[in-house]
Formats: structure tokens, C-alpha cells, sequence
């Protein structure tokens, strides 16, 4: 593809976060660079990282703005304010180096889109991609909290404001197309392109079956309304009728020290091996790979009504049997017939199906055999032709 001027279209992220490490990104980076996209992109710079440089095909350049799990609404405000007046002035330097045609900005937070203002004066179209509802994100931190009504609303217009500027908006799932529409954002802009896995980072299939017991598997970010802690309390309950009980948990986040104290005081240290830190992608799914069951234990907060977790689509797409929560959007994309629910919040009922999953594994077996079927309306290229599309959409004037 190339722009009226017989170049190859440019596209600029703007993103709070880790790149090559946000998954989400790294697929669409791929899928646009494929697509003939000249990328950039600008993030956050961790600790011993490079602050420019070359990766999947593009262009990155890192700002040096400390991020902290679970920090407190001053701090949180401090950080999102400081990186989006960095990324804002690299924003501008940038556009006026390069005429860019498409400006992509991730949320949260949604006012990152003032840092796609001076590339739009120069001509680029704005892309917002919904990774999840900022309004329902400071709920679940500060709900009751002084000013948190005001702070919702303010949250929501920015929301508006933020889809008003832009030529498309891009989001998860449909159940958030159907909330974004319902807050006004224009029917016609809105585009799902789903976080499911770019297969370009699948191991190749095991050779031959594990023999290291019955092992849970949980990897992502460990937070609070993740409920990883669960997991520790429904194994405690599940090891008399599995004494070959293992957990493995990869990722890290500000509930890790809840987890390693519940590990603690229920005496479960030989059972529960928790990673120092996060893993690349390509090496958590060889890790979670032989698993005999992945856990997505989401609690039942308002933010997570929405929530469809990458880490089922991980492992549906490698063959893991999943017990996951009983939760409306995980419900609305897979059956009882693919997946094994139990009710969200209780460990108990956790500790039940990881039961009947050791139990039963040809049952687990024809379960992973159905989502797997399910998963094929779910998998990303179908998620990249859209993305691609609405990229493209942009591009052409």
C-alpha cells in the first residue's frame, strides 16, 4: 500500500505502557508493518532498557517515566500526566521530521490523545484503541473515595472527546462496542479487533505428554481484581483429593506480596513456585504449554464485566483445559460445553472444578477439543484483516 504521494503510509503509537512486551501492541505493530506501514512507536522506558532502537519492524522510542503498580490516585495522576506531556513534545518533533498518516493511541489514559494533536494539524488521522474503559478502571481502584463521582464523569467526557477527534475507535470485544456505542460514541467508528493470539508466537505442539503431576497454571499481571490469590486458597482446599497438586504463576504486579503471604500462611511453599518477574510472550507459552489446567480467577468487579482475558484465548489456542470465572463477557465468547466455570470470587468453588478437572481429564480433554473449535471466529488474523482495514481507512482521503 502506498499514500497519494507514492510513499508508504506512516503510522505513530502512542502508548503508556511496555513495548515489545504489550502483547496487544506487538500483534498490531506486526499485522500493520505486514500491511506495508512505516511504525513508530512511543513508550514507556523500563529499567536498563534502550531508549530508541528497532523492534518487529519498528521504530520505538522510550520515555523515561517510572510507572508503579498500584500506586496511589496522586501518583497514578503524576505518571499518566507526566508521559503524555513527554509523549506529546516527541509527538511533535517527530511529525515535524515526518509527515505521519495515522496517529494510534492506547488507552489508558484517554487524554494521551492530546499527544496526536500536532501530527492531526499536519494532516494524520487519529485511531483510539479501547483497551479498556477508563471510567470503570478508576472505579475499581477508588471506588467511595472522595471526588470519585466528579472523577467519573470527567473520565467519561474525556472518553467522548477522545473518540469525537478520532476517525476510528478500536476496542476489544464487542460487549465493549456495545458500551461504547451506548455512550455516545459514533455506531459507524467502531471496529473490534479482539486480543486474541498472534499465532506467530505459538511453540510448536509438545512431543509428548508431561509427566509432573497435576499442574495449574495462572501468567499475566498479578493485581488485585485478577483474584490470583484464589488460586493459592483453592489449592490449599484441592490437595487432599490431589496430591499431585502444582501451581505455577508467571508475571508479576502489586498483588504479588498478597499471594506470596497466602502461600506463606497456609504452608503451601513446596506447591506454589511464583516467577520473579514478567516473561517475553514466546517463553510463558512454552512455559504454561504443559499445564494441566489454566486459572483465569477474575473477581467480580465492575471493571471485569468486561474483562475477556488474553490469558484464555493463550490457553484455548495451545490446548489447555481452562477453569475460569463465571463472568458475563468470558461467558458470552465460550460455553459450558468449552470451558469450566466457577463462581467468581469463591475459592471454594475454585478448588471444585480444579476437583473435577483432575478427576475427569477426558472431560477436560473434550472441552479443550470444543473451545478449540470456538476459538477459530476468534483468531487473530481474523482480529488483523480489521485492524488493517481501519488503518487503511484512514490512509485514504
Amino acid at each position: 500500500m502506498t499514500t497519494p504521494g507514492g510513499r508508504r503510509p506512516r503510522l505513530l503509537m502512542l502508548l503508556h505502557g511496555f513495548f515489545p512486551m504489550e502483547v496487544r501492541v506487538a500483534s498490531e505493530v506486526r499485522a500493520a508493518v505486514a500491511a506495508g506501514f512505516e511504525v513508530d512507536v512511543i513508550a514507556l522506558r523500563g529499567d536498563g532498557e534502550d531508549r530508541a532502537g528497532t523492534a518487529l519492524g519498528a521504530r520505538y522510542y522510550r520515555l523515561p517515566v517510572d510507572h508503579v503498580h498500584g500506586a496511589g490516585a496522586g501518583s497514578m495522576a503524576k505518571e499518566y500526566l507526566g508521559f503524555t506531556a513527554l509523549a506529546t513534545l516527541k509527538a511533535a518533533r517527530l511529525a515535524l521530521r515526518r509527515r505521519y498518516d495515522v496517529v494510534q493511541v492506547h488507552n489508558p489514559p484517554d487524554f494521551l490523545v492530546l499527544g496526536a494533536l500536532v501530527p492531526r494539524l499536519r494532516g494524520a488521522r487519529i485511531v483510539f484503541d479501547v483497551h479498556d474503559l477508563a471510567s470503570d478502571m478508576f472505579h475499581m481502584r477508588f471506588e467511595g473515595k472522595r471526588g470519585a463521582g466528579v472523577a467519573d464523569r470527567a473520565l467519561r467526557g474525556l472518553e467522548r472527546l477522545a473518540a469525537r477527534l478520532s476517525r476510528r475507535v478500536i476496542t476489544v470485544h464487542e460487549p465493549y462496542r456495545r458500551e461504547l456505542i451506548a455512550r455516545g460514541v459514533d455506531a459507524a467508528k467502531v471496529v473490534v479487533v479482539m486480543n486474541s493470539l498472534d499465532e506467530v508466537a505459538l511453540p510448536p505442539p509438545l512431543e509428548h505428554a508431561p509427566a509432573n503431576g497435576f499442574v495449574v497454571s495462572y501468567h499475566g499481571t498479578i493485581t488485585p481484581h485478577y483474584g490470583v490469590p484464589l488460586i493459592v486458597e483453592a489449592a490449599a482446599e484441592a490437595l487432599p483429593s490431589i496430591p499431585d497438586l502444582q501451581v505455577r504463576i508467571y508475571g508479576a504486579g502489586d498483588a504479588l506480596p498478597d499471594v506470596l503471604s497466602r502461600v506463606t500462611e497456609l504452608g503451601l511453599e513446596d506447591r506454589v513456585w511464583v516467577s520473579p518477574a514478567f516473561l517475553p510472550q514466546p517463553d510463558v507459552l512454552r512455559a504454561v504449554q504443559p499445564a494441566s489446567v489454566g486459572v483465569v480467577p477474575n473477581l467480580p468487579t465492575q471493571l471485569n464485566r468486561f474483562a475477556l482475558s488474553t490469558k484464555l484465548f493463550d490457553y484455548v489456542a495451545l490446548g489447555v483445559p481452562v477453569v475460569c470465572s463465571d463472568l458475563p463477557t468470558l461467558r458470552e465468547h465460550f460455553s459450558d460445553n468449552e470451558v469450566l466455570f466457577f463462581e467468581a470470587g469463591n475459592p471454594r468453588a475454585l478448588a471444585r472444578a480444579l476437583e473435577q478437572t483432575a478427576n475427569d481429564p477426558e472431560g477436560a480433554r473434550r472441552r479443550a477439543h470444543a473451545a478449540l473449535r470456538r476459538y477459530e471466529q476468534y483468531r487473530w488474523p481474523v482480529s488483523a484483516d480489521r485492524y488493517v482495514a481501519a488503518l487503511r481507512a484512514c490512509v485514504t482521503r
